[in-house]
């Protein structure tokens, strides 16, 4: 050992340092305090100290403290002010704060309008059903953009809430809702059938876990989704009752009991019922994106009128364009003016290769043959691509996009490297691409699909082709009507 040392070999041993913890850019706008020991208004304003020290916070994580009422009105009074909008907060989770009904007006008051928050949480609290908040924080709801709503664990809730809160829910980006372990019973059946049943209804998981519901609530619920409802891809039903023998209050009939006892309804038959609706969700759910998507492609060309021609069929002078744009609201409402106009036979055209025979047809022709390409699809999914896709004012701009139009790689993942693609990395300015090795490149988003370790990888191409998708509700099959499609027969 003193022999290496005499001749200097120890100058070349690596002296290893302690690392800093890695932290990615995306977990430094986050702020988590679970179990801080936050309480009431001193708490609050805690959090709302930390907010102000950050550029940015897309998250909130307040679990186990308690804030109760006082603490959460001062913490949305604050997010609710000008200053705190400026935070585009996209998950919001107060779990076991001891949070009641003021507490909840005060999160409804921050809910109203807003776009930005995606997720909130707020399980194990002390909310009580009373009608009026049941109202106005559906209310809130619908003008917000709130994906994914969690009141699990609140047993005082129970069916006074659902009762008036289901009725008045009309949000249609609303997807998620847990009322587990909420105090429901078989009274709130009715309620839940009404608004799965309903055109209002967008939700894909719903959870009723915990909730003594018995065995005829459940099986109406289960007969309601295999009947009229497509959007549902996951719904939990466990420990509801299902076992114990049905009272007099399931059962209304004689004959009704009689068929109860002998046929006792079995949670394995739910359940294979609730799976085989649920598939069939599923699976019209890819196929209507699928034709929605290859409805667009070609109603874009061939519904798409240039402005000269709609000039030539409409000698109204049209204004400049300017920040109303009549020009374009013009356009976009010539298809659909020429429908149920005369149409003359005999008006001949001078063949030539300037013009595709298909626009010469009427509008009504045109629209019945491309709805060919999308038969799954309802008469109202298809006018709605149709209204989009001849449309000029949903054309991309032809300015140039100073945002990169690829992938957003995670600075955290270890594909990610400040240079670009000619050092081997991502790259940030023009897109991102791997390099083979045989030379060359290939884009990260290959056949529509992202690479990346951990889906480090968001794809903007899918984010906006899901986000068209929703906005023109395309994301579940839709049953048409009888009376209507009599009525255009």
């Amino acid at each position: 050992m003193d022999a290496f040392m005499l001749n200097g070999f120890n100058q070349h041993v690596p002296i290893r340092r302690s690392a800093a913890p890695k932290v990615s850019l995306a977990a430094r706008s986050h702020i988590e305090s679970m179990d801080a020991g936050l309480t009431s208004v001193s708490g609050a304003q805690e959090v709302i100290k930390d907010i102000l020290a950050r550029r940015s916070v897309t998250k909130l994580i307040l679990g186990h403290n308690y804030l109760g009422d006082e603490g959460c009105e001062e913490l949305f009074g604050f997010l609710s002010s000008e200053a705190g909008r400026k935070y585009k907060i996209g998950e919001i989770s107060l779990n076991s704060n001891g949070i009641g009904n003021r507490g909840l007006l005060a999160i409804s008051r921050y809910l109203r309008d807003n776009t930005t928050l995606k997720e909130l949480f707020l399980q194990n609290n002390e909310f009580v059903g009373d009608p009026s908040v049941a109202v106005v924080f559906a209310l809130a709801i619908n003008s917000s953009h709130l994906e994914t709503l969690s009141l699990a664990i609140n047993p005082t809730l129970a069916d006074t809430f659902v009762a008036h809160f289901l009725p008045v829910l009309d949000a249609p980006y609303f997807r998620e809702l847990h009322f587990s372990l909420c105090g429901l019973t078989d009274e709130s059946a009715s309620h839940i059938v009404e608004y799965l049943t309903s055109p209002r209804c967008q939700l894909h998981v719903l959870k009723l876990n915990g909730n003594q519901l018995r065995a005829r609530a459940v099986g109406s619920i289960v007969r309601a989704i295999h009947r009229a409802n497509y959007t549902l891809l996951r719904m939990e039903l466990y420990a509801v009752g299902l076992t114990k023998s049905p009272d007099d209050s399931e059962t209304s009939s004689p004959e009704d009991e009689e068929n109860a006892q002998e046929h006792p309804l079995r949670w394995p038959d739910v359940e294979n019922d609730l799976k085989r609706s649920l598939t069939r969700n599923s699976t019209l759910k890819r196929l209507v994106e699928k034709e929605a998507l290859a409805l667009l492609r070609y109603s874009r060309v061939l519904l798409l009128r240039p402005k000269a021609r709609d000039v030539s069929q409409h000698p109204t002078p049209l204004s400049p364009c300017s920040e109303s744009c009549s020009c374009v609201q013009l356009s976009a409402n010539t298809l659909f003016s020429t429908i149920g106009q005369p149409y003359h036979l005999s008006v001949t055209y001078a063949t030539s290769g300037s013009h595709f025979p298909f626009t010469r047809l009427p509008t009504e022709l045109q629209l019945h043959i491309l709805s060919f390409l999308a038969p799954l699809l309802s008469t109202a999914q298809r006018l709605r691509i149709f209204t989009y896709a001849s449309s000029p004012s949903t054309l991309p701009t032809l300015l140039p996009c100073l945002t990169n139009g690829g992938c957003i790689p995670d600075p955290a993942s270890p594909q990610f490297t400040m240079g670009g693609p000619a050092a081997g990395g991502f790259g940030t300015s023009t897109g991102i691409t791997l390099r083979k090795r045989g030379g060359g490149s290939v884009s990260a988003c290959a056949n529509g699909k992202c690479m990346g370790a951990g889906n480090s990888v968001l794809c903007r191409r899918e984010a906006e082709r899901s986000q068209w998708l929703a906005s023109v509700r395309c994301i579940a099959f839709e049953l048409e009507d009888e009376e209507t499609t009599e009525k255009e027969a």
